[in-house]
């Protein structure tokens, strides 16, 4: 394993305001792991969902020799989704905020005809959080499934804890339906990180602007999964 391949959200991608007259070079957690590979491909990119991770990760493996690569995927919210239109893919970031209202936000990019369509795609057919749920474990199987088909050792985290299959409570507490309890049988948890990168901030090390983890943190993360991998494929 001495080539790397990560995907995820900002916790991967590095947080914060780039370009500019201000530009902030982000230290992330796959940067700190240079070290120990002699590539690290990082795939992530800020505010995406989960649909892109699949999406982009399974482009790169097809499309590359992936001998020598181990991956870590570090799943994002599971209201986040994309749609392809008009020669181009779609973010939508649905606004759970205010859980058991109907009041969710759209965030498309600020751009009526993306909205529209997050509208079309997400509120007029009032998605529950069961049907994101469902979504998002069908998201962990096909990776999973993708990887162990191309032996490629990998690893799954998460954004946090309440998209940790470790976690006791069903996703953001809701009654899952059959469907939701059996995708989640099927999600190999011996594949996964000990916990979710939130919390492996160990003594609160978070950026004082915002909410991701500092320089400290990122090293903390990095060094636990380096670990971790390695524990659980003995190299």
């Amino acid at each position: 394993m001495n080539k790397l391949l990560v995907n995820g959200c900002s916790f991967t991608a590095g947080s914060g305001h780039y370009g500019g007259d201000n530009p902030v070079s982000p230290i992330v957690w796959p940067n700190c792991l240079k070290e120990d590979f002699d590539t690290v491909v990082n795939l992530a990119k800020g505010g995406e969902g989960n649909d892109r991770i699949v999406r982009t990760t399974m482009d790169f493996c097809n499309n590359n020799d992936m001998s020598g690569y181990s991956a870590i995927i570090q799943w994002s919210s599971i209201f986040r989704t994309e749609y392809y239109s008009t020669n181009e893919w779609i973010n939508v970031v649905v606004n759970n905020g205010m859980r058991g209202s109907e009041h969710w936000a759209i965030d498309a990019g600020n751009v009526e005809d993306n909205q529209t369509l997050a509208y079309d795609r997400e509120m007029k057919w009032l998605n529950s959080i069961n049907d994101y749920s469902i979504a998002f474990y069908t998201n962990v199987l096909t990776l999973q499934n993708f990887f162990e088909s191309l032996n490629i050792p990998y690893m799954f985290t998460s954004m946090s804890s309440q998209e940790h299959p470790y976690m006791e409570t069903e996703l953001y507490s809701e009654i899952p339906t059959t469907t939701e309890i059996n995708l989640k049988r099927l999600v190999d948890k011996s594949k996964w990180s000990r916990h979710a990168l939130s919390t492996y901030n160990m003594d609160n090390f978070i950026s004082q602007e915002d909410r991701h983890p500092n320089a400290t943190g990122n090293k903390l993360i990095a060094q636990a999964l380096f670990n971790e991998l390695r524990q659980k494929y003995g190299r």
